[in-house]
């Protein structure tokens, strides 16, 4: 992030917080339980969301040096990530063109590709090698199944999006991030290295994962015995990039700025900078690394989702880099799994029984406000209600 813009941010939190108040939406936003809990919905979702929309599946540190792979699991379609030896990264559908078999699982670095079922064989490139044993029987087959499927890929400010259906990803992609890509790009993504991760399944709507992380009006109350010492409920900073929303948890630590001449003064040391980018992602700057949050719905399901939470750190890690990696993992999930989770789960199940037929998100909570409004706008829902 510029060195202006953290300027303007710490002003601005400055006067929002000597008037005891925050950044604020235009309007109270009413949101029916069946934008959570509607099957239907979660149907036009998938397609709309998961399918025709861009998805950031990756960072770039997952994908080192040629050879190196990662497997994702993109709503219901099983990808395999490669960086090519051109430098290109690359996704695959993770399947062997002769019997659909997945030729790879976790991360690592291989020179090529070869089916746990009959040893087909395929190169970073993605073109078959060998089909060993075959005997010929496929010579008949022409070129249609001598190489992998492939999707469209793009990889900018060490991110790495993919497009399940359709094409054009460059411009997608801009229309999601333009906004907010040169941004992104200045923590130097590229130059950090994945550290860990952890992942779980959640009997509830990925939306209300996401929206745990889109306010910091709970962190006072929810997390009172974990992480309020350490932070500002209120002010908290929310800018909207295009259908990008950038919301800024301020740390108790930016009071030591305020004993700093302007100039001097800096905003990232001291916050936590999540940008939610729809659908399913929350991308978080937090002092000194790097946090991957990418939530799906199981299957399409309304009721069921698949976390993953993944950290990087800046290279070149050392011994105490690696006790601070740790650190980080272990709080972060231990926080988000003992208290933001069950709040999810317990939420879900009001909405579903039928007993709460709406919820509202205040004016106090523009993030949630502009996410669900972009959820929304893409599946051409008109459900969501302004207040006033």
């Amino acid at each position: 992030m510029q060195v202006a813009a953290q300027h303007a941010l710490i002003e601005r939190f400055e006067r929002l917080r000597e008037a005891g108040t925050t950044d604020m939406a235009a309007h109270s936003l009413r949101v029916p339980a069946a934008h959570y809990t509607d099957a239907g919905q979660a149907a036009r979702e998938h397609v709309e969301l998961f399918r025709r929309q861009p998805l950031l599946v990756a960072l770039s540190p997952d994908l080192p040096a040629p050879g190196s792979y990662l497997t994702h699991e993109a709503a219901d379609t099983s990808l395999l990530l490669v960086r090519d030896d051109d430098q290109r990264a690359r996704a695959y559908i993770n399947a062997c063109r002769h019997r659909g078999a997945r030729i790879a699982e976790g991360r690592g670095n291989r020179r090529s590709f070869s089916c746990p079922f009959h040893a087909w064989n395929f190169g970073r490139d993605g073109r078959l090698i060998s089909r060993p044993n075959s005997c010929g029987g496929f010579d008949d087959t022409g070129d249609r199944f001598d190489a992998l499927r492939e999707v469209p890929c793009m990889e900018a400010g060490g991110m790495i999006f993919v497009l399940l259906e359709g094409d054009g990803i460059e411009a997608r992609v801009q229309r999601l991030m333009g906004g907010v890509l040169e941004e992104i790009g200045g923590y130097g993504i590229a130059n950090t290295v994945h550290f860990d991760g952890r992942g779980t399944e959640r009997a509830c709507n990925y939306k209300f994962i996401i929206d745990g992380f889109a306010e910091a009006y709970h962190i006072n109350a929810l997390h009172k015995d974990t992480i309020a010492p350490f932070y500002y409920c209120h002010p908290a900073l929310t800018d909207a990039f295009g259908p990008v929303v950038r919301m800024i948890g301020v740390r108790s630590s930016i009071d030591r700025e305020f004993a700093k001449p302007p100039e001097a003064r800096r905003l990232l040391p001291h916050g936590t900078t999540q940008y939610l980018i729809p659908p399913n992602v929350v991308l978080t700057h937090q002092v000194d690394h790097i946090q991957l949050w990418q939530v799906y719905p199981v299957k399409g399901a309304a009721d069921q989702c698949r976390i993953a939470f993944n950290l990087y750190w800046p290279a070149p890690m050392d011994a105490e880099a690696e006790r601070k990696s740790q650190f980080n993992v272990d709080i972060i999930w231990k926080v988000t799994s003992e208290e933001d989770f069950p709040q999810s789960l317990a939420i879900h199940q009001n909405l579903a029984s039928g007993a709460v037929p709406e919820i509202v998100f205040g004016r106090n909570e523009p993030a949630l406000i502009h996410y669900h409004q972009q959820i929304a706008a893409a599946i051409g829902s008109d459900a969501l209600r302004e207040v006033g």
